[in-house]
């Protein structure tokens, strides 16, 4: 019973980032932690602690620390030194002094071969022996330039996992920031965007920030830097000096960001706001736009964090993603958010078409809402739901249990309501109970209904004879996914 207590007050209490993130808070190897916060609807309970920035699984980065607690800042700073020293032990791991020298070597050399395997590149002559069972491949100048067709994409989906603009996306972003003449251009997570202007004399400059350190061994350091969006945390000591030499001579400045899908839109937010500051601190005049790479199904938080940034409908394809690639019958739901004006963005005539009413280029497919006063994002035709006050596809029908527009055939689930007062139309953040102005007492509840006509309350216990159905339906369900695992293994073989 406690531990099934345990798990409804953390599926009822949720978690939430507190913003602005108390001053010097802890660190871990991945840059300075933020602070969340999880209510227990059970114990009444509110725990406020620290966590990694970057990485939601706990296997990835252990630091957890309660914020009532003191926590030992000697042991977080000696574990921070260790991973300093085993980062400086990479192979590809290159300091911002001795970079420049670098790069210019593996520039200039007639045949230097890169180890796909680790990742680095082979210069030492006794060295190819210990590559024997690695993919090994010749470089030149041009694969050297464009260090994203050397390094394998890193997978973990729970932490840095690397998804690449296909090469229309590439050129389409490419030609949209061209053609604003920006002077200088600031890619974070964005290395195909990049690389278009790398290796250019004409602007604008680009500098990549990514949270892959192994970037290091192909740029020097006023266009490569290793850096943490979710923290705004450079890993070097002078990154932020060399960020400052290269917007030096800046006029107008365009950030570009594809931050993965699980970041929170409110850090990336504040994080974007305090990039800015640092660009005005050089220049007071200079002009600054933002294109964050987002999916329509999140675009609610990026309206509430950013409201200026609007939805371009240019669909984003990725090179090396499962689903959101180029041929795939499922388009990819990922857009374009900016400040800057939408018609003066272009797009195919194949595709898109422009409407007059919203003054922007739509996929041909999708009709303008006059009640959403906007083209629906959605890829498929769309229909508006009044109760839902917003556009949604025509096989989903609206659903009193869930409050909400679904697919026909659908499990129900209890309507999005406040963690803390259990009344729909607002977050925990929000709440009244939280904010101090209604006293808990008189605060209105959702009462427990009668478990006979069918209802239930939201965060009630269930019988053992639904643990004991649930049990069962578990194992169904576990046998019969072992089952297809078993033919898809035979298949394969």
């Amino acid at each position: 019973k406690q531990w099934y207590q345990r798990r409804v007050a953390i599926t009822a209490g949720g978690v939430e980032v507190v913003l602005p993130t108390p001053a010097d808070p802890p660190h871990c190897v991945h840059g300075p932690a933020l602070l969340f916060e999880r209510f227990s609807q059970v114990d009444k309970e509110q725990k406020q602690f620290f966590a990694c920035s970057a990485y939601r699984n706990r296997k990835e980065c252990s630091l957890y620390v309660l914020l009532e607690k003191p926590w030992s800042k000697s042991k977080l700073d000696e574990r921070i030194s260790i991973f300093g020293e085993e980062r400086k032990k990479r192979k590809w791991y290159i300091n911002n002094s001795e970079r420049a020298a670098h790069v210019q070597t593996i520039r200039t050399a007639d045949k230097i071969n890169f180890c796909k395997t680790c990742s680095h590149f082979i210069l030492d002559p006794d060295e190819p022996g210990l590559h024997a069972d690695h993919t090994v491949v010749p470089t030149n100048y041009k694969s050297v330039t464009a260090p994203s067709t050397l390094v394998n994409p890193l997978t973990s989906n729970e932490g840095n996992a690397q998804f690449l603009f296909s090469p229309d996306t590439t050129e389409f972003v490419t030609q949209m920031l061209s053609n604003k003449k920006f002077s200088h251009l600031i890619c974070i997570g964005t290395p195909r965007v990049h690389e278009m202007f790398a290796t250019r004399n004409k602007k604008p400059k680009s500098m990549l920030l990514d949270l892959d350190d192994r970037f290091a061994q192909f740029y020097p350091p006023t266009v490569y830097q290793h850096y943490n969006m979710s923290s705004n945390h450079f890993f070097e000591e002078d990154g932020e000096k060399y960020l400052g030499l290269f917007l030096k001579k800046c006029t107008s400045v365009a950030i570009v960001l594809d931050p993965p899908f699980g970041a929170l839109a409110r850090v990336l937010a504040s994080n974007i706001e305090l990039l800015k500051e640092r660009v005005k601190m050089i220049n007071e005049n200079v002009e600054i736009s933002v294109y964050w790479i987002f999916p329509y199904f999140l675009s609610k938080h990026i309206n509430e964090v950013a409201p200026a940034l609007k939805m371009c409908h240019y669909v984003v394809e990725y090179e090396n993603h499962a689903v959101f690639k180029k041929g795939n019958s499922t388009k990819s739901p990922v857009r374009i958010y900016t400040d800057q004006p939408l018609n003066e963005i272009t797009l195919s005539e194949d595709a898109y078409k422009h409407c007059s009413k919203c003054n922007a280029s739509v996929p041909k497919e999708v009709v303008h809402c006059s009640k959403c006063k906007a083209c629906p994002p959605v890829n498929k035709t769309s229909k508006h739901c009044s109760k839902c006050e917003r556009c949604v596809r025509d096989h989903y029908l609206h659903c009193t249990v869930c409050d909400g527009c679904r697919p026909s055939l659908h499990h129900c689930k209890a309507p999005s309501v406040c963690h803390r007062c259990q009344q729909p139309g607002h977050k925990r953040r929000y709440c009244p109970l939280v904010t101090g102005k209604v006293d808990e007492a008189t605060a209105p509840v959702i009462p427990a209904q009668d478990k006979k006509s069918g209802d239930k309350s939201y965060f009630t216990l269930s019988t053992d004879e639904e643990k004991k159905k649930l049990r069962e339906e578990r194992k169904r369900k576990n046998k019969e996914a072992k089952k297809v695992a078993k033919k898809i293994k035979v298949t394969d073989e």
